[in-house]
């Protein structure tokens, strides 16, 4: 797991490799959540193209509810790159914006994400 800041494109950059459970993905969100209070950043890209999502439904939907609890406020702008296989993420992604997490969306291409991330 590896969570950095791009100074020039002022953002946060993260990335996960292997298998992702609901404790990983609860530990890379706190470290965001750190990072971003301690810079003054709300834009976030996560690189899951190396990532096995390894999370129920269940633990989505609950982790989908602690996210301003944990430092990622509703108004943070969030980009997911996945590989092309969206499925189990799209999941993700609804139980965030039932959460009120409106400004997420899942990428296959890096530069794509990085571009909506700069509008």
């Amino acid at each position: 797991m590896l969570v950095e800041v791009v100074d020039r494109l002022n953002l946060i950059s993260g990335r996960i490799e292997g298998d992702i459970t609901k404790e990983v993905a609860k530990r890379y969100f706190q470290e965001v959540g750190k990072v971003a209070d301690q810079k003054g950043l709300n834009r976030v890209i996560t690189d899951l193209r190396e990532a096995n999502l390894k999370v129920d439904e269940r633990d989505m939907r609950d982790l989908s509810k602690e996210l301003a609890q944990l430092g990622l406020a509703c108004t943070f702008r969030r980009a997911m790159v996945v590989k092309n296989d969206v499925n189990d993420y799209k999941l993700w992604e609804n139980h965030c914006l039932s959460a009120g997490h409106k400004d997420l969306r899942l990428f296959s291409d890096k530069d794509a994400a990085l571009e909506w991330l700069a509008e």
